[in-house]
């Protein structure tokens, strides 16, 4: 019963096109950012194409975006989706899904990097004119903590250059020497690396699991016995999984054993998207039933024997 029930769901999803965005991006206006993906334009029918979209919140806000096109693909205007991305402050390691329901209308589902859905408006912020320019240049997000990435460079770089100014202020007027200050520079630096490596390890903040394929995972894959303990459902259910850069997506049937394996769809999956001996392999759980996979190739010396 748990099989069926898994299956009429996919079956009840695949009546909808849909895909998603993962926000890792530095510029979040960026064109590669605003591009509908070509497999899902590819499946998009005539009479529902138009040169306007309307996105629209599980809650009723809704946002219109021009679509143009290119000679290599299709994306939104600058306009529009920089004014949905503000108004729901949307930032680095977030997920949104877009679910089509005709005439280049999308539902969207929004997921905080703790994985979490968000299912009603974000406050707006309450700012002073400085607060303001923060905001408006993605530095701080008061809500929740978070940093957010800009989406428009020009501002980052005059708030660069005004904190430079601050510490040439600061080195003249305690009377450092030359010398000194440039010691002190330098430290400065050491320590960026270091910030740059902390933000790095910071994926998209839902569960996962890792796995490096052996040659037999390539037919059959066995899940972490500690990711299927907390995560996955005591009954066989098919999930669905996407490709991480949107280039597809593959129903795998889950075995609920003493050990779950991605049996049934699995071998298809791995050949088509394509998956190697030795590759990396990154499990992310977007949705209960629904995973984006991640794949790094294996090093050369790795692979090859001797």
């Amino acid at each position: 019963m748990g099989l069926n029930r898994g299956f009429d769901r996919v079956k009840e999803e695949a009546k909808n096109l849909s895909f998603f965005k993962i926000f890792q991006s530095a510029d979040l206006s960026s064109e590669s950012m605003r591009a509908l993906p070509y497999e899902f334009m590819k499946n998009v029918s005539k009479e529902d194409l138009s040169n306007k979209a309307v996105i629209r919140a599980q809650w009723g806000s809704s946002w219109e975006v021009d679509i143009s096109k290119n000679p290599r693909f299709y994306y939104m205007e600058k306009s529009g989706w920089n004014q949905f991305v503000r108004d729901n402050a949307l930032g680095a390691d977030e997920f949104v899904t877009f679910t089509h329901k005709g005439l280049m209308c999308f539902n969207v589902n929004i997921y905080k990097k703790d994985g979490k859905e968000i299912v009603v408006p974000r406050k707006p912020h309450k700012t002073t004119p400085s607060k303001a320019f923060m905001f408006k240049s993605g530095i701080k997000n008061e809500e929740d903590g978070s940093s957010y990435k800009d989406v428009k460079k020009e501002d980052e770089s005059m708030e660069g250059i005004e904190l430079e100014v601050k510490k040439k202020k600061r080195a003249v007027e305690i009377g450092e020497s030359s010398r000194g200050a440039a010691l002190k520079k330098k430290k400065d630096e050491k320590h960026k690396p270091s910030k740059k490596i902390k933000r790095k390890k910071v994926k998209y903040g839902v569960p996962r699991f890792k796995i490096t394929l052996r040659k037999s995972h390539l037919k059959m894959l066995a899940i972490p016995k500690r990711f299927k303990d907390k995560y996955i459902k005591n009954e066989s259910e098919v999930y669905k999984i996407h490709h991480s850069e949107g280039k597809g997506s593959w129903e795998v049937l889950c075995l609920v054993r003493p050990q779950s394996i991605f049996s049934s769809g699995w071998l298809k999956l791995a050949r088509e998207y394509p998956l190697s001996f030795g590759d990396r392999c990154t499990f992310n759980l977007v949705k209960p039933d629904e995973f984006v996979l991640t794949s790094k190739k294996a090093r050369e010396e790795i692979i090859v024997i001797d």
